[in-house]
């Protein structure tokens, strides 16, 4: 995978299929083997640092493989990590040396914090996140989120709530169009049994990425499908 591809890019463009897997293993060793693998298959990786033990850096990132997201996921918005906030954007400031694509970092962080390292990201980009495990919010709240965010200096928004029904999942894909018609990439879905299709739908709405696990023991949120089924149903649709 060419390092173009790993961009964002804001031209008119036919919806591709993006996977990214996460990996939440809790030892560096089986991360980063996790993380060879998806690269073998030109798949994205998500290294969730909060799952990690003891987080090792230069042992997970000591070669590029292929395109990385680093998260370390605050616990209320799903994450497992168990020290300080301080600590928690450290760890997350440290992955700039290691020249990773894209750090995730929530919408909820200091906007001050958030700011100071837009400023000194250099080539990773950084994706702004907000996740709701409730539910979905109505259309005016997520809209206000979006336009929100959108103002945040970011490369790329990630909103992703909790489908209860059906039409849920229709509120938040609805969030993809508008965002690619201001040039903006975006990852839109739901997540939950209800929330399945619209990982899928998503990429062919434009959506940046979708999430899956090689098998559903490596699902690092509710409602994901696996690599395999997830391009099963990419095909048939598409």
């Amino acid at each position: 995978m060419s390092t173009e591809d790993r961009r964002p890019k804001t031209e008119d463009r036919k919806p591709s299929l993006r996977i990214c897997v996460p990996v939440i293993e809790t030892a560096v060793r089986r991360a980063r083997s996790l993380y060879l693998r998806a690269a073998r298959r030109g798949l994205w990786a998500e290294l969730r640092l909060d799952y990690l033990e003891k987080p090792d850096l230069p042992r997970l990132f000591r070669t590029k493989a292929g395109p990385v997201i680093a998260t370390n996921r605050r616990r209320e918005e799903g994450g497992k990590w168990t020290g300080t906030e301080a600590e928690r954007l450290a760890l997350l400031e440290e992955c700039l040396a290691w020249g990773v694509d894209f750090l995730d970092v929530e919408l909820a962080v200091d906007a001050a914090w958030r700011r100071e390292l837009a400023g000194r990201r250099g080539a990773t980009g950084i994706i702004l996140s907000w996740h709701d495990f409730g539910g979905t919010p109505e259309t005016g709240r997520l809209q206000d989120l979006q336009a929100e965010m959108l103002a945040a200096p970011a490369q790329v928004v990630k909103i992703v709530t909790l489908a209860r029904r059906p039409e849920d999942n229709l509120r938040v894909l609805s969030l993809i169009p508008p965002a690619k018609a201001q040039g903006r990439e975006i990852i839109a879905f739901c997540m939950g049994p209800a929330g399945k299709w619209s990982r899928v739908a998503a990429p062919l709405l434009g959506s940046f990425l979708t999430f899956a696990p090689f098998s559903q023991k490596g699902a690092s949120a509710p409602g994901q499908l696996t690599v395999n089924d997830l391009r099963r149903l990419w095909r048939v649709l598409k």
